[in-house]
């Protein structure tokens, strides 16, 4: 390949220390070679960086959190050490469970050429069954189809699941916003891309499995587990703030409603597990975003 493109991997991770190492076999597997390979420890408090460190790799370079920054976190760091520790031409973004097939970075680097004004790639994710990842799911402007024939759908925002960033554009953008602790991080910051002009796609052909247990997205209603309950805190907080920043008042009043108003009285009135604790986790984050502000960081000049 001509003008061949330089890539670093940036993977986050957290207490999965088998899906890890998949994910980690998986990138060394790639058709297309990476130049570096970010290891972010989110404060794992299984045998993690213990394997981290037994690694004998030179391309591969751990780095601990001491405390869990949570998903949102991590990227930041991960982002920001690719700008600070790395001269490569573009960034490779993923969760620890994303596995990604032996040619998805070779498909998207394929596909640069037809992109003038990139502003980012995101793979095509699936679950284990083949279908999409719901959780997954990127969302689509009106007009979207001006490079289908090649395998590619524009798109304005995306998951951290597989994602391939210019050097550029993050210098431009400046870096995913840490205390967004967890959820919307993703789509805020690929939102943020978008609305500055630049062009993102979908890569059909570039493909990955998110090896989560379900494939559904983040639902208060179908969620059984009551250790992530709390995490609808951020869900709410992070909405609210999004809506303020990227659309009108209306559509922040209609959110402040349907997710602090009508969606706890929905959740206490019917039979759902931990109801009462749904309840007050919506209704908490959502008045926590309406003065949520937190800092957008810039890339050091």
């Amino acid at each position: 390949m001509k003008n061949k493109k330089s890539v670093d991997c940036v993977v986050v991770t957290y207490n999965r220390l088998s899906l890890l190492k998949e994910c980690i076999q998986a990138v060394k597997n790639q058709t297309y070679p990476i130049e570096h390979f970010f290891v972010i420890d989110n404060c794992s408090t299984d045998e993690t960086w213990k394997y981290l460190q037994s690694i004998k790799n030179e391309k591969i370079f751990p780095i601990r959190l001491h405390k869990n920054m949570g998903g949102a976190g991590g990227f930041n760091i991960g982002l920001k050490t690719f700008i600070k520790q790395s001269i490569s031409n573009y960034v490779w973004i993923m969760d620890d469970d994303t596995i990604p097939t032996y040619s998805a970075l070779e498909k998207m680097i394929s596909k640069l050429a037809l992109i003038k004004n990139l502003g980012f790639l995101a793979s095509n994710v699936k679950w284990k069954n083949g279908e999409a990842a719901i959780m997954n799911v990127p969302g689509v402007p009106p007009v979207w189809s001006n490079l289908a024939e090649y395998n590619l759908i524009k798109i304005k925002y995306a998951s951290f699941v597989s994602l391939l960033f210019p050097r550029n554009v993050i210098k431009e953008i400046g870096y995913p916003i840490k205390d967004f602790f967890i959820w919307g991080d993703d789509y805020e910051y690929t939102t943020r891309i978008y609305r500055k002009g630049y062009d993102c796609y979908f890569v059909n052909d570039s493909i990955v499995e998110h090896k989560i247990k379900y494939n559904i997205g983040a639902n208060i209603y179908l969620e059984r587990n009551p250790k992530r309950v709390p995490r609808y805190y951020f869900d709410a907080r992070n909405r609210v703030f999004f809506v303020r920043r990227y659309e009108n008042k209306r559509a922040v009043l209609n959110l402040i409603l349907r997710q602090g108003f009508f969606r706890p009285i929905k959740l206490m009135l019917s039979s759902n597990s931990f109801k009462m604790q749904k309840a007050w986790y919506s209704f908490k984050g959502t008045i926590s975003g309406i003065f949520f502000n937190p800092t957008i960081e810039k890339v050091e000049k």
